[in-house]
């Protein structure tokens, strides 16, 4: 019965379900089986495998990002095998792309990194002459002695009520302990009474929770919807995505200013030749068509993973974000025109 209890609690005290999510590597090894199902000219069966993947979510550095869709969705909407064979290119450069940065992740651990973990980690010895609780420390156990007296009262009242019940039919006297049989008045009124306190909790930290949103809504001018030019990255030359990126960061629009500088660093890679501009291409594209001798490809990959993120994974940017790009395209266009 008290494990049925707990078990109630927990349900009433969790306000929402965890949705699971796949690891970029599980990510990226059922791209890989597209691509060679694909290959092998499976297409319905590559079809379907694309179907199932574009629904997910892709668990990355505590947050869930949405696959490339791009690439899913023209193969999931395919209606013939050659439709399907013109994803072919696109989806075997993405694996390309995610294969090289699995790869330069992994490296040997540290021994002494592991060892100073390990240190960090371990269990502090228990104090001499104190030793471990045995009984009443539980969930249950706590919220039984903080609400004792309400049970107590409510008890009261119930056993003051069968007595008076008892009194009006003096001649029919009621089965003893029936109702005392029936239910376990004391558990019921402990559980009753936790799961209004925590429903009660729960409503008043969401009611100032919303009430802060919506002053920090209030405080700040309401933001204009970008214009349509901002979507392509050849409207404004590097320089001109550089001063912008400023003025949107002044005027509080972090996630659109993110934008403006990775736009930056593409213009300037297009002008010195390193990339060719062709609509349509991903992000993960234009990192894969990049030749590997360039020193800066490591860096300009790993602005790619922060704009895929702040522009396609959040709402927001932070302000960490947002100066960690800047950063990221400072160095990158300073390289560009040194090497010009």
């Amino acid at each position: 019965m008290r494990a049925l209890v707990l078990l109630l609690l927990a349900l009433l005290l969790l306000p929402v379900a965890i949705q699971a999510a796949i690891s970029p590597a599980a990510y990226g090894e059922r791209l890989a089986a597209i691509d060679s199902r694909l290959r092998a000219g499976d297409w319905t069966g590559a079809q379907a495998e694309a179907r199932g993947l574009a629904v997910k979510r892709i668990a990355f550095d505590g947050e869930t990002l949405e696959p490339d869709l791009s690439v899913l969705q023209p193969l999931a909407r395919a209606r013939n095998a050659k439709e399907a064979q013109a994803v072919a290119p696109r989806l075997a450069r993405l694996v390309a792309a995610l294969g090289e940065r699995q790869a330069s992740r992994s490296a040997a651990p540290d021994p002494k990194l592991l060892e100073k973990i390990r240190a960090r980690e371990a269990l502090a010895a228990l104090p001499k002459g104190g030793e471990m609780p045995t009984a009443g420390t539980g969930l249950l156990d706590v919220l039984t002695e903080f609400f004792d007296p309400v049970r107590r009262w409510v008890s009261d009242a119930w056993n003051k009520l069968k007595e008076w019940l008892k009194s009006l039919f003096p001649e029919r006297e009621p089965q003893k302990g029936f109702l005392d049989r029936l239910v376990d008045l004391p558990l019921v009124v402990t559980v009753l009474v936790a799961a209004l306190a925590a429903a009660g909790i729960w409503l008043a930290i969401r009611a100032l929770r919303n009430r802060r949103r919506a002053r920090a809504a209030a405080a700040l001018p309401p933001a204009a919807p970008p214009p349509a030019a901002d979507d392509d990255p050849l409207s404004r030359e590097a320089n001109e995505w550089e001063r912008y990126a400023r003025e949107l960061a002044d005027a509080g629009r972090l996630r659109e200013a993110v934008r403006a500088w990775y736009h930056a660093v593409l213009v300037a890679l297009f002008r010195i030749g390193a990339l060719h501009y062709r609509k349509g291409r991903t992000n993960w594209e234009y990192v894969a068509a990049l030749a590997p001798g360039y020193a800066w490809r490591g860096a300009f990959t790993e602005m790619t993973r922060l704009f895929e993120r702040e522009w396609y994974g959040r709402d927001q940017s932070t302000p960490e974000a947002l100066g960690e790009t800047e950063e990221l395209a400072r160095g990158l266009l300073g390289a560009f025109r040194e090497a010009a």
